[in-house]
């Protein structure tokens, strides 16, 4: 007999891929699935007779959509959603980043920072601010080669600042540094989500017998990010949700949105 299911149990969505519609790369993973969703919407044009009696619906300018909530922040998600290729530092391609440390100044009116910091020669550090010890700012120290009233020495070779004789507590010191080990995305304005293929992974389970365990997929053929509103939550507890359009082919014979496929095996 052939395998012709009908209800199933859906235990849970496994994992979102997304593909290079080109080359088929797989260029996203998406592991943690929450409410998924999958719609279909159409344009309906009512016609009418001489009394304004509705005689029948044509539908047409169908469409879809499908979202998720990702329960763990993702960056490849956030790469797809800000049209960002994400950056990878390594030995030969350093990125920067920015730090900003509250370091203690020792009896010798000096600041060991963590990093070494880059920028312009003879800059890396522009200004610090001591802080008091009521938390306020206090007095604000420039940068110079040479020690002098209100300004500070900079050894970037050992990540060393010198302040003026008699300056005594902490101090707020913001710079950049360079590093091997990082990831970073750039949102643009001009970018836009590049239309990609999803793979909805599925797990299914016959509805007479949980031991019984199918697996299913949904491919969307042409799917791209919903760009009008992107929102991701920076909490701890917050999800990180996302929204697809989905597109036929419009160059294809069939005007496919998706497919949802069940096997035995």
């Amino acid at each position: 007999m052939s395998f012709n299911p009908n209800e199933l149990v859906l235990e849970k969505i496994r994992a979102v891929e997304e593909y290079d519609v080109a080359t088929n790369e797989l260029l996203g993973r998406y592991t943690q699935i929450e409410s998924p969703t999958l719609a279909t919407t159409a344009t309906g044009t009512n016609v009418v007779d001489s009394m304004g009696s509705s005689i029948m619906t044509f539908y047409n300018a169908q469409s879809g959509t499908f979202g998720f909530t990702n329960s763990l922040f993702s960056l490849d998600l956030a790469a797809s959603q800000l049209a960002s290729e994400k950056a990878v530092a390594s030995a030969s391609k350093k990125l920067t980043m920015p730090v900003s440390e509250i370091v203690d100044i020792s009896a010798d009116n000096k600041v060991v920072l963590k990093y070494a910091p880059v920028g312009t020669p003879g800059a890396e550090v522009k200004y610090v601010k001591v802080i008091n010890s009521d938390n306020t700012f206090g007095e604000t120290y420039e940068i110079s080669a040479t020690a002098g009233e209100g300004k500070f020495t900079l050894d970037v070779a050992t990540k060393t600042l010198t302040l003026p004789s008699g300056v005594t507590g902490r101090v707020f010191v913001n710079y950049t540094k360079e590093t091997t080990t990082a990831v970073k995305i750039t949102k643009t304005t001009d970018g836009v989500p590049e239309v990609r293929s999803l793979l909805i992974h599925a797990i299914f389970h016959d509805p007479c017998n949980k031991n019984i365990v199918y697996s299913g997929a949904i491919w969307c053929p042409r799917a791209q990010i919903d760009p009008t509103n992107i929102s991701i939550n920076l909490t701890s507890e917050g999800k990180h949700a996302a929204s697809y359009v989905l597109q036929k082919e419009y160059c294809a014979k069939e005007s496919k949105l998706f497919e949802i496929m069940v096997s035995e095996d």
